[in-house]
């Protein structure tokens, strides 16, 4: 697992720029990739959407959870990482594709509960639409009932490992109603950005996310990440552009100093993160600094699906 993430590249397209036929990465590498998540506190400064971001007036504490999304488009005519485990016989396998986001979302999940836990606090934990944008391949603009669906068959399955967990917050951007359901003590409120829910981007404070008659005062906040297999956590943004759900979030908070341990300042002109002189970009940094991506025993966690 050490040698793989130490393959990653601070950026990089895995839906047009990887082979996956081992002159890169073979499919087995991939998918061991996939399954891995990084998560990081970060202090927030702006509400996360891609043009014209609300700057906070008070910056706040939260978490970014980094997670790779289903990657079924390659652009370069090969097999993608999760095709075969999503489409079986030609047809979409919307069992195979639940138990893939099982895998990689439960971990996050029970991730924040236990931090909220710690912290004698509950999570309320934002998810955008993983997965539904560029990497969906031929299924663009048609994830997001299936993304739902597998979110729902994860917290019917598993609730009572997610105590801690207030409300998952859903937001397909332009795709699927709003609703919501109910379970144990977690509720699911979908709400995609672009069909009338302006307000409630996904880098907002607990309160914010709050409707008549509730209360997440007590919370703190959870931000899935829509990630990729090959790239560092900020991919887009390493390049200087607030693009993406990956570089939007690493420019809206301070991601960028945790990963690299050198501390920017967030520019509200410019609505980002910036390196410090004499620094363009973070790539620029990370290139004449040599620094690489690293895992230890202090910031390993393997979590079961299964308990």
């Amino acid at each position: 697992m050490r040698l793989l993430i130490s393959t990653k590249k601070p950026k990089i397209f895995a839906e047009s720029a990887v082979s996956g036929d081992g002159t890169d990465w073979n499919l087995d590498e991939l998918g061991l990739l996939g399954d891995i998540s990084v998560a990081t506190p970060v202090t927030v400064y702006d509400n996360g959407v891609h043009s014209y971001p609300v700057v906070h007036a008070q910056p706040f504490s939260a978490s970014l959870l980094f997670t790779p999304g289903a990657l079924l488009e390659t652009g370069r005519g090969g097999r993608s990482a999760d095709w075969d485990e999503v489409v079986r016989n030609g047809r979409f396998d919307d069992q195979g594709y639940a138990a893939l986001y099982e895998r990689r979302l439960l971990p996050v999940f029970v991730h924040a509960n236990e931090v909220a836990r710690a912290r004698g606090r509950k999570a309320v934990i934002t998810v955008p639409g993983l997965g539904c944008g560029m990497f969906a391949g031929p299924y663009r603009g048609k994830m997001g009932s299936k993304l739902l669906a597998a979110l729902k068959a994860l917290l019917a399955k598993h609730a009572q490992r997610l105590s801690h967990v207030k409300l998952v917050h859903f937001d397909p951007y332009q795709e699927c109603d709003n609703q919501q359901e109910q379970f144990e003590q977690t509720l699911l409120r979908v709400r995609p950005l672009a069909r009338g829910n302006p307000k409630t981007p996904q880098l907002c404070e607990p309160q914010a996310y709050a409707q008549a008659g509730e209360d997440f005062s007590d919370c703190d906040l959870f931000s899935v990440v829509a990630w990729d297999h090959v790239s560092w956590p900020g991919n887009d943004f390493y390049g200087g552009l607030r693009a993406t759900d990956d570089g939007v979030k690493a420019a809206a908070t301070n991601s960028m100093q945790v990963m690299t341990g050198v501390e920017g300042r967030y520019e509200p002109r410019v609505q980002q993160y910036s390196p410090p002189a004499p620094f363009r970009t973070w790539e620029k940094l990370v290139l004449t600094q040599g620094l690489t991506m690293r895992v230890d025993d202090s910031n390993l966690c393997c979590i079961p699906i299964e308990v």
